[in-house]
């Protein structure tokens, strides 16, 4: 875990004020979270409860992250209240954001997720960054989202836009694709006002699942591809590792309870099922 930290730590040398937030839905064991934390990883977040866990964990807020397109009220006012970045994920995140500030008496550091229509190449399931995906607001109404945050500058700060595109990516030129685009999105958000200073290209490099010697992407590698724009922009970059940070540290472990046959078939029954490794059977992935 120490390792793939600091291949990101040093990937990002070079971009000023960068920092890496850990994906706790990867692994939210809070040992590991802790460790993260003491090498100054930030974290990035799905639910109250991660936020909670993170916080108790040591981890910075002002590295934190609040993702999600169904965040609660009460996870929001956590949020606001720690200084955590919330991503705009929708018209009524937006509103949810805005009533969270105005409960907790503290302005909101928000960033806009924006969809760059980049096709991942990656199974359907895992591919976040398309038009047509659940996550991130509709494009074509972002003048709409923009004018609704200067009516509410008092409770809202746009800082930075957000995107997401995928899991298990193992081809890097993908990202700056997306950066591509997101970088136009960034001179026409600053073209209307806002002082935007984070850009956040998600996470989701691919790892060596299988162990049969394929060519995995470097930290490096993926960093390199858009060092140039966020040099050119002015802009903090943040990088969103999950499984390419604790995926080929830690193990699931199980015990045989026994073999059984059908006649034609054999199976072994460990005491470990789909609440822990859901992904096979959902969506057969390896």
């Amino acid at each position: 875990m120490t390792y793939n930290f600091d291949a990101y730590k040093e990937a990002l040398k070079g971009l000023d004020s960068a920092f890496i937030g850990y994906a706790v839905k990867a692994n939210h064991n809070l040992h590991i979270m802790r460790y993260l934390a003491s090498l100054g990883s930030g974290a990035v977040l799905v639910s109250g409860n991660e936020l909670k866990t993170a916080l108790i964990a040591g981890f910075d807020p002002s590295k934190m992250v609040f993702n999600g397109n169904g965040k609660m009220l009460h996870e929001l006012e956590l949020a606001v209240q720690n200084n955590v970045l919330v991503n705009i994920d929708s018209e009524f995140d937006l509103e949810h954001i805005i009533q969270a500030s105005k409960n907790t008496g503290v302005k909101a550091r928000a960033m806009l997720r924006i969809n760059p229509d980049v096709d991942p190449k990656v199974h359907a399931y895992v591919s976040t960054g398309m038009a047509s995906s659940k996550f991130g607001i509709n494009n074509a109404l972002i003048g709409d989202y923009l004018k609704k945050i200067k009516d509410n500058s008092t409770n809202v700060e746009l800082l930075g836009v957000h995107c997401h595109i995928g899991s298990t990516i193992k081809d890097v030129t993908i990202f700056r694709d997306a950066a591509l685009k997101m970088v136009e999105f960034v001179d026409m958000i600053r073209g209307e006002g806002f002082d935007l200073q984070y850009l956040n290209i998600g996470g989701g490099l691919g790892i060596d699942y299988e162990r049969k010697g394929e060519k995995i992407p470097t930290p490096k590698d993926l960093i390199d591809t858009v060092r140039d724009l966020i040099i050119k922009m002015k802009l903090k970059l943040i990088i969103e590792p999950g499984r390419s940070m604790v995926g080929n540290t830690t193990v699931f472990v199980n015990k045989v309870t026994g073999v059984k046959s059908n006649g034609t078939k054999n199976f072994v029954v460990v005491n470990g099922s789909m609440s822990e490794l859901i992904r096979p059977s959902l969506y057969d992935t390896y």
